[in-house]
């Protein structure tokens, strides 16, 4: 049995946002590097990024692959007026998720977690939970079996899939104003799913690209939506003429056209870095 009492707090010193979360026996690795290196260690700059768009942007925010659910509470600690959906299919994660929730009373409210993979099709589909010989909290299971064999030992399971399109039928008026798309290798899928809720909405995008595989969609969606490609770096945004795998910039940032201005705005604010590839 996981322990899920202790928790800690994390504190992004530039913007002040704050929120608990908890390291289930040391076996929540993105936990772990949080706890010893603090928030700004993961992924950087990306939790800025999430930071600075949540402020700007309210409105929904849509964590699809939320795992334990770090940028679920980034960005809900950032903005009180947004709210957060997060998308987690497999139970065992799920679990983790919850309990980060609930330790965070003042936020839960404003988070709701489904059970369900987004994807380009509605039903059930094969998942595949990939599995390591330490017990560690999985980051890397995935809809894709390419992906799962690529990582190594993996099982199989059948969960319950949903377009973006289907799924924001049932919403409220709230608009989606940002969308983080981390399935592993699946990202194409959620993208091709959801191509008039994306439409309709406009919302700034993060996905990451782990390699390859749906490249060719991900940017005929660019194209056919209208959207411009930043990736995400160490050392700052590249803005890429199209979606392609970085070895120092798995995450992206798509952004609507009309929208570029507030992404210079950004970097400016953060004081990051611009490039063009």
């Amino acid at each position: 049995m996981i322990n899920l009492d202790e928790r800690f707090l994390i504190l992004h010193e530039e913007s002040g946002v704050s929120f608990f979360f908890r390291n289930a026996d040391q076996l929540d690795t993105i936990a772990t590097q949080i706890s010893r290196d603090g928030l700004g260690s993961y992924e950087f700059p990306t939790p800025a990024i999430i930071i600075y768009l949540a402020r700007e942007a309210g409105g929904l925010f849509l964590d699809v692959g939320a795992n334990t659910g770090l940028l679920s509470l980034v960005a809900a600690a950032a903005n009180p007026l947004i709210r957060v959906v997060a998308f987690e299919p497999l139970e065992s994660v799920r679990l983790l998720l919850g309990a980060n929730v609930a330790a965070n009373p003042a936020l839960a409210p404003r988070i709701t977690i489904e059970s369900i993979g987004l994807s380009n099709k509605a039903g059930t589909s094969c998942f595949y939970e990939t599995i390591n010989d330490v017990g560690l909290v999985t980051t890397s299971s995935s809809l894709e079996l390419s992906h799962a064999e690529s990582i190594g030992v993996y099982q199989e399971q059948t969960i319950e899939t949903e377009t973006l399109d289907r799924w924001s039928e049932r919403l409220s008026s709230l608009p989606i104003r940002l969308i983080k798309i981390d399935v592993e290798g699946h990202e194409y899928a959620v993208l091709e799913g959801g191509q008039k809720t994306i439409a309709k909405n406009r919302p700034y995008l993060t996905i990451e690209v782990l390699g390859h595989a749906g490249l060719e969609s991900i940017n005929r969606f660019l194209i056919e939506a209208d959207y411009i490609d930043f990736a995400i770096a160490p050392s700052g945004l590249r803005h890429c003429a199209s979606v392609a795998h970085h070895f120092d910039a798995w995450n992206h940032l798509l952004c609507p056209s009309e929208k570029a201005a507030q992404v210079l705005r950004m970097v400016r604010h953060l004081g990051i870095d611009m490039s063009l590839v």
